[in-house]
């Protein structure tokens, strides 16, 4: 690293020497501050240039700090520059756009945060007023803090950056339980997620997302949002995104067996069905106590036939005191991690539609939900919170999918079936405490009373087959006490963040009990555990990122099945089968 550095300096140095202009001092300026690490001490021998950023180009000057991390560019002419930092083992900076006047003196104080140190969520608003604070984030930009008696940085005044992510992932079951279900809560695939950020102006910027699964369901979806955000407190998008599903093999055998999938005539394996949508959000805060979240998704969806969607949103938030808050929400769009990608600013985007779509024994079922929901929370001392809420799910159409396998001795068969309309509706409460026992551990404790839809025990003496296709009429609604407990940590070393969580219930429930309140996809009782490790990447071509690799196992015990006997064997119905889901995420900066 050292050797590099000086194989850097050596055509500055000789730059300086024969290409830099002398300057006279009256009308020159300067360039001071000091480089320090996140715990405060200063930086020795930390390397600062500074660039012109006119058609003349070329370095201007450069030097090192010293022991106490203090520096000193001077003589510098008036104009534009751009400034670099770098100091081994710690993250190098490129800025732009830096301000020198005549006879000025500009103090930029730098924090440099530790190499392994690139997953900082803190956000990059490119505030580029001067005798401010700078530090050094995961994208090796320089973002300002503003100095005692310069009064807080005003948000609206951040513009937006150019900025991407992705997310590649891959599931696949632990056993012969697999299936699939559309658009992206099955067990097979390759899901990629994406997004793609280019500002328009400082207060506007254009978001362009999407999906795709290249699994035996596959699909495509994208969407593209203006997004104008004229304060802090206000927040518009409009978007339209159209999608293509492929229908035409979801049968289980086509799953099983891919070969013969997708030796089929493409006719039979791609339906084209196609879905157009239109949306709105917007995000207000009115005063310090009332913040409103309301918008509405306009979906259109065609396979030889056309039906449309009107899916309204709205959630306030009110802030009596600083430690409480009431919410009240009325959404049909469900958040999760699968469906889900962060910017590298930390902002995060739901791509997921306010339809469901399923094929089940060659019909194209088009579901709906419709989550209401009113919650009381409250911080504690000790950085302790806790909430209430009381929550109702309805469903228009038959719901998500689920797996019933018969075996007997002749075999097994599998197939998808659905609910009726009537069996989908939940309602239930809430009561959640949050704790935060170390910097790098959090945990919480969860209790719902939520209803669910179970299988009520059949006659022994029914066949497998004959229970299969009257399944629907066993089926009744019961209450359940549901316990969750979630322990998060992240170490500070090196990042890796690891959770785990498990959710009990007596029986088992076909239907997912407090859907909107899932965010990890566990839809039945089990185990869940999941790593996450960033991997620092260097810089290349004037852009950075941030690699995090993933690896999520969900149902460890694979606790969601029911098996009830029958007279020739059994049949089990699968709600959430065992899985393992590994991928990776990037962003760039």
């Amino acid at each position: 690293m050292k050797s590099r550095f000086r194989l850097l300096l050596l055509p500055l140095a000789v730059s300086l020497a024969v290409g830099v202009p002398q300057v006279h001092a009256g009308s020159a300026g300067r360039v001071t501050g000091k480089i320090t690490s996140k715990t405060g001490d200063g930086l020795l021998g930390a390397v600062i240039t500074i660039f012109r950023q006119d058609q003349d180009g070329g370095t201007i000057s450069f030097t090192r700090s010293d022991k106490t991390g203090a520096y000193s560019l001077s003589n510098v002419r008036p104009g534009s520059y751009s400034l670099q930092v770098a100091h081994e083992g710690f993250q190098p900076l490129t800025s732009s756009n830096i301000k020198i006047e005549s006879g000025k003196t500009i103090t930029l104080n730098i924090v440099l945060q530790e190499l392994l140190g690139m997953i900082a969520g803190e956000p990059d608003p490119r505030n580029w007023d001067l005798k401010t604070v700078i530090r050094s984030t995961s994208d090796r930009r320089l973002v300002f803090r503003d100095l005692p008696g310069q009064g807080p940085v005003n948000d609206s005044d951040v513009p937006f950056t150019r900025a991407g992510a992705l997310s590649l992932t891959s599931s696949t079951g632990l056993g012969t339980e697999n299936y699939v279900g559309y658009p992206g809560t099955g067990q097979n695939g390759i899901v990629t997620n994406f997004a793609f950020v280019e500002p328009v102006s400082d207060h506007a910027r254009m978001i362009f997302a999407g999906q795709l699964d290249t699994g035996y369901g596959s699909y495509w979806r994208v969407r593209n949002t203006y997004n104008y955000r004229p304060d802090s407190s206000r927040d518009f998008r409009l978007s339209v995104g159209y999608g293509r599903l492929n229908m035409g093999g979801s049968t289980v055998g086509s799953m099983e067996r891919p070969s013969i999938f997708f030796a089929q005539d493409p006719d039979q394996r791609e339906s084209g069905l196609q879905t157009l949508g239109v949306g709105f959000e917007a995000h207000e805060k009115i005063l310090d106590m009332l913040v409103m979240d309301y918008g509405f998704d306009i979906s259109q969806v065609y396979y030889g036939i056309t039906k449309n969607f009107f899916s309204p949103y709205f959630q306030v938030v009110v802030n009596p005191t600083d430690t409480l808050y009431v919410r009240g929400a009325v959404a049909s769009r469900r958040f999760s991690d699968d469906n889900s990608l962060t910017l590298p600013e930390g902002e995060v985007l739901n791509l997921v539609e306010s339809t469901y779509i399923a094929k089940v024994d060659g019909e194209v079922n088009i579901s709906q939900f419709k989550h209401t929901e009113v919650a009381v929370g409250k911080a504690l001392q000790n950085d302790t919170s806790v909430e209430l809420a009381a929550y109702e799910d309805r469903m228009q159409g038959p719901g998500l999918p689920f797996m019933i396998t018969a075996t007997t001795p002749a075999g097994q068969s599998q197939q998808l079936l659905q609910l009726r309309q009537d069996q989908t509706r939940q309602r239930g409460m809430r009561v959640v405490m949050n704790r935060k026992f170390l910097d790098f551990l959090n945990g919480s404790i969860a209790y719902v009373y939520g209803g669910g839809t179970n299988l009520s025990p059949a006659d022994a003496s029914v066949t497998s087959a004959v229970l299969a296709q009257s399944l629907l009429n066993y089926m009744q609604q019961s209450y359940y006490h549901t316990f969750m407990g979630q322990v998060s940590a992240v170490f500070p070393r090196t990042h890796t963040q690891m959770t785990a969580i498990v959710r009990w219930y007596p029986q088992n429930s076909v239907t997912p009990i407090d859907l909107f309140g899932d965010r990890a996809d566990m839809l039945s009782k089990g185990v869940n555990f999941s790593i996450r490790q960033p991997i620092p990447l260097p810089e290349f071509m004037g852009t950075t990122g941030r690699w995090e690799a993933l690896v999520d196992v969900r149902n460890l015990f694979d606790n969601g099945q029911q098996t009830v006997p029958t007279r020739d064997g059994q049949l089990t119905v699968t709600r959430n089968p065992r899985a393992v889901r590994i991928g990776i995420n990037l962003n760039l900066y």
